[in-house]
């Protein structure tokens, strides 16, 4: 186990990957709370028209669900690479 760890002869990230997934969908989903909170108090500033803070909070919904179709995309290529990675072994092991 050691040897295959220092040896890079398999990887530790496909192992984590759904850990790593769930970890960046929880701060994805607590920077759009954060923005929708922060367009909220933007909105009942008495400097601030009341559209702003409508506005700001409608683009922070948008922005997290964007974040989170990004971040899906983003580990699947993660997933993807891996997968071609492991095929590429066996097609070199079967040829030794």
């Amino acid at each position: 186990m050691l040897k295959a760890f220092l040896t890079f002869d398999s990887f530790i990230l496909p192992k984590i990957t759904k850990v790593i997934y769930w970890i960046g969908l929880v701060l994805i989903a607590l920077g759009t709370l954060a923005g929708a909170f922060g367009a909220l108090a933007m909105g009942s500033s008495a400097y601030a028209p009341p559209a702003a803070g409508f506005f700001g909070f409608i683009t922070a919904l948008v922005g997290g669900v964007v974040g989170a179709i990004v971040w899906r995309i983003a580990v699947e290529l993660w997933m993807v690479l891996f997968s071609i990675y492991d095929v590429l072994k066996e097609i070199r092991d079967q040829r030794r």
